[in-house]
C-alpha cells in the first residue's frame, strides 16, 4: 500500500471505529455529526483501500465481515491512543488526580452514567467520582448547592456559570398491559388512552423530570390527567402496569414480561437528556471531564443504550 492511501485508510479508521460500536450508518452518523451518506462512502472507501469490504448490511443494520472484525482490534487501539496523546497534550499532569462530584436522575444510572465513567477512566484510571442520584429536582438541587459540579438531567437548563451539553433525545412510550386493547397497536393517542375509562395513569412523583414532561403532554392534548398511582422509580412503575392497574408514559423499553411499548403520538413523545457542567477553570479535572461530555458524551450514551439489556 502506497503512504498516501495508508494515510487515507488512518484517516477513515474513526468512522469505522463509531459504525462497529454502534452497529448502524443512521447513529453513526448522529453521533459523528456527519450525514448518513458521508458515513456509507467512507465505509465504501476504506474497503476499497483495503480491497475488501468491512462491513455487510444486515437487517436494518449493519455487521462487520470478517475483514473488519480483524481490523475493529487494531483500530479502536490507534484511535484510542491518539484520543490519549491528544489529552497528553493538551491537558496538565494533575489530570486525573482529581475529583468529579456527579449528580444524576436515577434511571440514567443502568446504562449511560457507568458508560461515561468507564470511558473516561480508561484515560484517566486515578479519577474518581463522588455519585448522587435520585430526581430531576434532587440532580438540579445538588449542582445549585454545589454537592456536585457535574448534574446529568433530563431537559438540561441553562444555568449561570454553567455549560450545558444534550447528549441524545430519548423516546417515550405508552408501557401497557400484554392483554391491554392498543398493545399491538403501533402507537396510540393521548385522547385514545383517556377514552379508556379504566385507563388511569401510573406516573413517577413531582420533582421527577419525567412527570413534568407528561403533565405537558396532556396539557397540550387538553386532557385531563388521571392518576391512579405515584411511584418513585420507573421499575415500580412498570410493575404497577404488570399487575394491570394502569398505563405508564415511560422511556422506550423492550418488552418485558406482561409489559409492552406502544408510541406514543404526540410531538412532545421524547426527553432530551444532557450534562450540566459548573465552569471548571479552577479545576483541571473537572475541566477535562467537561471537555469529555462535550466531545464524547452523546457517542459512549448512544453505544451503551444500543447495547442489550
Amino acid at each position: 500500500m502506497r503512504p498516501a492511501e495508508f494515510r487515507a485508510v488512518v484517516r477513515l479508521l474513526p468512522v469505522f471505529v463509531v459504525v462497529a460500536e454502534v452497529g448502524q450508518v443512521t447513529t453513526a452518523a448522529a453521533v459523528l455529526g456527519t450525514p448518513q451518506p458521508t458515513v456509507s462512502r467512507a465505509l465504501a472507501r476504506l474497503g476499497e483501500l483495503l480491497g475488501t469490504p468491512v462491513v455487510e448490511r444486515e437487517g436494518r443494520g449493519i455487521a462487520l465481515t470478517a475483514a473488519g472484525r480483524a481490523l475493529l482490534p487494531f483500530a479502536q487501539e490507534g484511535v484510542g491512543a491518539l484520543e490519549r496523546g491528544v489529552d497528553v497534550v493538551t491537558r496538565s499532569s494533575v489530570v486525573g488526580h482529581g475529583t468529579v462530584g456527579l449528580s444524576f436522575q436515577t434511571l440514567l444510572g443502568e446504562a449511560v452514567v457507568p458508560a461515561l465513567i468507564r470511558r473516561f477512566r480508561d484515560r484517566f484510571p486515578g479519577v474518581r467520582f463522588e455519585l448522587a442520584q435520585g430526581s430531576r429536582q434532587k440532580a438540579l438541587e445538588d449542582f445549585e448547592a454545589g454537592r456536585c459540579t457535574v448534574a446529568l438531567v433530563a431537559s438540561p437548563p441553562q444555568l449561570p456559570g454553567a455549560s450545558t451539553t444534550v447528549l441524545y433525545d430519548e423516546p417515550l412510550v405508552v408501557a401497557v398491559h400484554r392483554s391491554h386493547p392498543v398493545a399491538g397497536a403501533g402507537s396510540v393517542s393521548v385522547e385514545r388512552l383517556a377514552s379508556v375509562a379504566r385507563d388511569e395513569l401510573i406516573v413517577l412523583k413531582t420533582g421527577f423530570g419525567l412527570r413534568g414532561r407528561v403533565e405537558e403532554i396532556y396539557a397540550d392534548a387538553g386532557v385531563p390527567l388521571r392518576v391512579g398511582f405515584e411511584a418513585e422509580d420507573v421499575h415500580t412503575a412498570r410493575g404497577l402496569v404488570g399487575a394491570g392497574l394502569g398505563v405508564a408514559i415511560l422511556p422506550a423499553f423492550t418488552p418485558e414480561g406482561d409489559v409492552v411499548p406502544v408510541g406514543l403520538d404526540h410531538p412532545q413523545a421524547l426527553r432530551t437528556i444532557g450534562a450540566v457542567v459548573r465552569h471548571p477553570a479552577h479545576d483541571p479535572t473537572v475541566a477535562a471531564f467537561e471537555e469529555f461530555v462535550t466531545r464524547s458524551g452523546r457517542s459512549v450514551a448512544l453505544t451503551a443504550l444500543s447495547r442489550p439489556s
